[in-house]
């Protein structure tokens, strides 16, 4: 094959996953525009979805799915045009480039959500403050608004806006559920639900939705104290090879070389690669401890 063949087949790969994913995706919405079920406050969902709705990408799990065996097919191609004797090497980096567009993703949308949780709970205990001192929940969500992190403040804004306008505390709570579904947001609208249901008394409810989760926060930082030397080894086991490879070669032009001229040498290669990307989801696992 030639370089013009492999580029037709990776423009090719590319334009059928996003033809399919969005075909799919158009079925999917039809299907559920047909039976909207009620949303479930207290429900969790599975780690893709909500990364992808953290990071405001409204797309299905198979659309971003395909996107990733887009990128890896394209990876494989590319080193297939430049190396067409490594197929091992080609299928490895393939499956890194997969594995990679997942980890970025969802440490990204990791990131966002637990600093949108740490000021959305500041945003409770204010609300909590207000009502201690007399004032109603409309009021005290608009005080609240006013004095929110720049962070939070598009999304306590157009919470109010659904609240002043007359609708009823699960449809107001249910985009931003469903865009940050965190522990936080769940047991807040819960208090907020249950308050205009039974007209239980609000602020003892978020008095204790703060304490708990005050002491969450606290086990975490404690957790991710402890975890700290994990954290550091995965970014140098993951990061330093990489590293240490132009520095040797600047030092050395030929210390690469009998490796690469070596017949197993790209065996040699593909195992460290194999070794090392093991080794950093193992230590990125041990990380991911929920609390």
């Amino acid at each position: 094959m030639t370089k013009l063949d492999y580029l037709l087949a990776v423009a090719a790969i590319i334009t059928f996953t996003l033809a399919s994913s969005v075909l799919i995706t158009l079925y999917v919405k039809n299907k559920s525009n047909e039976a909207v079920q009620k949303l479930d406050i207290l429900e969790e969902k599975d780690v893709l979805t909500l990364s992808l709705r953290v990071l405001g990408l409204n797309i299905s799990n198979f659309v971003f799915i395909s996107m990733a065996s887009s990128l890896s097919s394209s990876a494989w191609f590319l080193v297939k045009l430049y190396y067409p004797e490594a197929l091992t090497s080609a299928f490895i980096i393939a499956i890194v480039v997969f594995v990679t567009c997942f980890i970025v993703v969802i440490d990204l949308a990791h990131y966002r959500l637990a600093k949108f949780e740490h000021h959305f709970l500041e945003y409770i205990e204010t609300v909590q403050s207000c009502l201690s001192t007399g004032l109603s929940l409309q009021q005290s969500m608009k005080f609240s608004d006013k004095h929110a992190d720049p962070y939070l403040k598009l999304q306590s804004s157009l919470l109010l806006q659904r609240m002043s306008m007359g609708s009823d505390a699960e449809t107001s709570f249910a985009p931003l559920i469903q865009r940050y579904n965190c522990e936080t947001v769940r047991l807040f609208a819960h208090s907020i639900i249950t308050h205009t249901q039974s007209q239980c008394d609000l602020t003892d409810m978020l008095k204790s939705v703060c304490n708990m989760m005050a002491l969450r926060t606290l086990d975490r930082q404690q957790l991710k104290a402890k975890l700290s030397g994990t954290k550091y080894a995965a970014v140098f086991s993951g990061v330093l090879p990489y590293a240490l490879v132009p520095l040797f070669n600047y030092t050395d032009p030929t210390w690469f070389e009998p490796l690469l001229n070596d017949p197993n040498g790209i065996a040699y290669l593909t195992v460290a690669l194999l070794c090392q990307l093991f080794g950093f989801l193992w230590l990125r696992l041990s990380l991911r401890i929920t609390l």
